[in-house]
């Protein structure tokens, strides 16, 4: 029939992880079994954990010995989780603490693992490679009695946005705090973007008056597949996570959006879970040929956003 369009099905995982203990191999352990239950079960296309899945969320508090926690890419983890790619001939999206190759500087990081195993790099805009994503905006967060969270204690920010083509999709990757910059989300989607994927591990953060943190997550992140008509697959902890002395209660709600902003699958907020879903990449196309916002945006005129200040 003319006009008729093809589905193009995929299927995604997403592993919200719950605390974990200071004990970082005992992480690894279980995070690998559960790798394996959800990729021989879910046989998905894509799966993904949490950001900084091999480890408690450490940077809710600031100490050196951390620093021992991270790796290189390509490292041991990620040849472990290469091992799991290859067997299930799934595309692994791998958010880990990575040691750079400079002495003393540290990224907040993921690596795209093909289904042979490899690490598949990621293309910028003008042309540089890039063999994973590093998280870009590292938040420094200030409650009423200090800061609360403080990234950049660890953290160097990564220097741009790449895109990865995958054997099923092209794909972006943002890391927690990106989320919250729509400049962010326009980088990946218009160098074709068709699914963006977001790792958080984030805890609730003081706020007193308003939408609670699980509900501005979801809400953000409906808007910016809408926004940009592009299914998003989000995760983050659920439950309640001590590392050292400090107490931190994380909210789950790890969801899969499609392009009109509807969610599909949407995790509980207190507790460990998997979702998985079956979704059309042409809901991609359908969305932006209905709404017809990229051919009707003026660039030209939006002369505030390349500015470093305003």
């Amino acid at each position: 029939m003319s006009g008729e369009r093809r589905a193009r099905p995929v299927k995604i995982s997403l592993i919200q992880r719950g605390p974990a203990e200071e004990d970082k191999e005992l992480t690894l352990r279980n995070l690998l079994a559960q790798f394996d239950y959800v990729l021989e079960k879910e046989r998905p296309d894509f799966i993904m954990p949490i950001e900084l899945c091999t480890t408690p969320y450490f940077p809710a508090v600031s100490d050196e010995r951390y620093f021992d926690w991270a790796e290189p890419i390509p490292g041991p983890t990620t040849d472990l989780f290469a091992e799991k790619a290859r067997k299930y001939e799934a595309c692994i999206i791998l958010p880990i603490f990575e040691k750079g190759p400079l002495e003393g500087i540290y990224y907040n990081s993921a690596v795209v693992l093909g289904p042979d195993g490899n690490i598949i790099q990621g293309n910028m805009f003008d042309g540089t490679r890039a063999y994973r994503y590093v998280k870009t905006h590292i938040p420094k967060l200030m409650g009423s009695k200090g800061y609360i969270v403080d990234e950049t204690f660890y953290f160097t920010p990564g220097t741009g946005f790449p895109v990865f083509d995958t054997p099923k999709a092209r794909i972006g990757i943002l890391i927690c705090h990106d989320r919250r910059f729509p400049e962010a989300w326009r980088e990946v989607v218009l160098q074709g973007a068709e699914i963006v994927f977001v790792p958080v591990d984030s805890p609730v953060l003081g706020v007193k008056k308003g939408a609670t943190f699980a509900d501005m997550f979801v809400a953000e992140l409906r808007t910016r597949a809408l926004e940009n008509c592009v299914w998003v697959c989000a995760t983050n902890q659920g439950g309640i996570e001590k590392v050292q002395d400090k107490k931190n209660e994380f909210f789950g709600r790890s969801c899969i959006i499609n392009p009109t902003g509807k969610v599909v699958k949407l995790a509980p907020a207190s507790q460990p879970a998997v979702i998985s879903a079956s979704i059309n990449l042409e809901e991609v196309d359908i969305a932006r040929r209905f709404l017809n916002t990229f051919n009707r945006r003026r660039p030209e005129l939006y002369k505030l956003i390349n500015r470093a200040q305003i």
